[in-house]
């Protein structure tokens, strides 16, 4: 146990001052992982592993630089340029996970989305943002 401590101990010693991971990294392993398996499912294997290598170089250099503001900046840019598409996937996400409780509906004014339970019949449905009112059944 006394290694473990004093391993654990210079590692924190080693990471002090460091980037360490975030969003951007992550994506880049998943990136990573994904052309790989892509180049061993076509055969495109050699020229697919160097990229996937290549990817994850950058991420260990990334976690490891001690320019924490540069790469932070990198990660804000990443997150303002995929904003969109991360909304949108979330939104995804919590309609398949919520589609036996909730019908959804675009309101035909502001085209916001709207959710109303499930089995209530013919309802008015107001919008919260424009104030809209239509009837759908639910």
């Amino acid at each position: 146990m006394k290694f473990l401590d004093t391993l654990r101990e210079k590692i924190a010693h080693f990471m002090s001052g460091r980037y360490g991971s975030d969003q951007l990294s992550f994506t880049m392993v998943i990136a990573a992982l994904v052309v790989t398996l892509i180049g061993a499912l076509t055969g495109t294997r050699v020229v697919l592993t160097v990229v996937a290598d290549v990817l994850l170089i950058l991420v260990f250099v990334r976690m490891l630089s001690k320019d924490r503001l540069r790469r932070a900046h990198e990660n804000q840019v990443f997150l303002e340029k995929t904003a969109g598409i991360r909304k949108a996937v979330v939104e995804w996400y919590n309609r398949m996970k919520n589609m036996r409780k909730y019908h959804y509906f675009t309101c035909p004014k502001c085209k916001k989305r709207l959710r109303v339970p499930r089995g209530i019949g013919q309802v008015t449905i107001t919008c919260k943002e424009c104030g809209e009112k239509f009837d759908r059944k639910a």
